[in-house]
């Protein structure tokens, strides 16, 4: 999300979740574009807190984004709702609004907690929302109607202050449009075709483009698998090059979702890959002191930044706001250059980890 808010122009101040792996991520990415972070449980954050580490004075924030955890209404996950206690950090979000009293906030979601427990959930969200005095609007907005290069829908709920009415979504801008006409999707084709293969020497120069250890039955299968199908034995899906892809998932815990097969390559994707369908530029890194699972886990959990832009734009041409890309690109020759270990060092160090080892603990 806030990725996509720098693309757009919009000055972002904080960065904050509880999760420190994730934070090493933000950190190393967004730090030299000029945003702060801190790493804290959003149940003991307050307003005022929020505030003075964002360096804003009360009454002066325009925008409060999040996207509380997704699992406990995802349609896949056992969707407990607000019994599960990441549930409940929904109204959390509520709760810091409430606080800091921005102008206007972005809340992002999966699209399933419009429905989950027959819309009782959702109900409560915006009538919470309301009460703290913002008018309200949402939509489900799917990835490759704005250019991303993936079939993924997500929930956007914007609320305004001070106004009483707002208009969203934003038109699409790919796919067939009674204005515009029929624009193309873009493509697993597009986004991927410029990269070597995993194997090629010329991709240990890409950060984050490794390969992953097969079993000679399995690379048998991916053989077999015609692109754009599912293998009815290990149910992995094979991109088409034709096509945008597949939703990339994140998983859980030690749970590592089964990745896409490259369409042309018989391997699943690398995490550079699954970041280009994304839509995650080439200067975003993770650090090799990520676990690869945590990489994989941390592009599927993402908004993609090309959606939040879009959304940002949108918000912003509406509250009259002017933004300015070009300020907050940032200097990447400002950050810590990353030295990637060589083939041979990868391997020794996946021989030496277990798999309890690739949730990243860290304290």
């Amino acid at each position: 999300m806030s990725t996509g808010l720098l693309n757009a122009g919009v000055d972002v101040r904080l960065g904050t979740d509880y999760y420190a792996p994730a934070m090493r991520t933000f950190r190393y990415n967004h730090e030299y574009r000029g945003v702060r972070s801190i790493t804290c449980d959003a149940y003991q954050l307050t307003g005022s807190q929020l505030l003075e580490s964002a360096g804003i004075s009360y009454g002066r924030l325009q925008i409060l984004a999040g996207g509380p955890p997704c699992q406990p209404f995802s349609i896949i996950g056992k969707r407990q709702a607000l019994d599960d206690p990441r549930g409940d950090l929904v109204l959390e979000f509520v709760r810091l609004v409430k606080e800091t009293e921005p102008e206007t906030f972005i809340f992002e979601n999966v699209a399933n907690l419009v429905t989950v427990s027959k819309g009782e959930v959702f109900s409560v969200l915006i009538t919470a929302m309301q009460k703290a005095g913002y008018t309200t609007t949402y939509a489900v907005l799917r990835a490759e109607d704005y250019g991303i290069a993936q079939m993924r829908r997500r929930l956007f709920i914007i609320g305004v202050r001070d106004r009483t009415s707002i208009t969203f979504p934003p038109d699409p801008t790919h796919g067939v449009h009674p204005l515009l006409g029929e624009l193309p999707y873009v493509t697993c084709r597009d986004v991927l075709e410029d990269l070597p293969d995993v194997a090629d020497e010329a991709a240990i120069e890409i950060p984050n483009h490794e390969a992953t250890q097969h079993s000679p039955a399995m690379l048998a299968a991916f053989e077999r698998l015609a692109p754009g199908s599912r293998d009815p034995k290990s149910h992995h899906d094979r991109l088409h090059p034709d096509r945008p892809a597949y939703t990339l998932r994140a998983g859980s815990g030690n749970f590592s979702p089964l990745r896409p097969i490259h369409y042309k390559f018989n391997r699943v994707i690398s995490v550079r890959e699954s970041a280009r369908i994304q839509g995650f530029s080439d200067d975003f890194i993770w650090t090799p002191d990520i676990p690869r699972l945590q990489q994989y886990r941390q592009v599927g959990n993402a908004v993609p930044p090309p959606l939040a832009s879009v959304v940002a734009r949108y918000l912003a041409y509406q509250m009259g706001w002017t933004l300015d890309p070009i300020r907050f690109e940032g200097k990447l020759d400002t950050r810590d250059q990353v030295i990637f270990p060589s083939a041979a060092e990868r391997e020794q160090q996946r021989r030496k980890l277990i798999r309890g080892a690739s949730i990243g603990r860290e304290t």
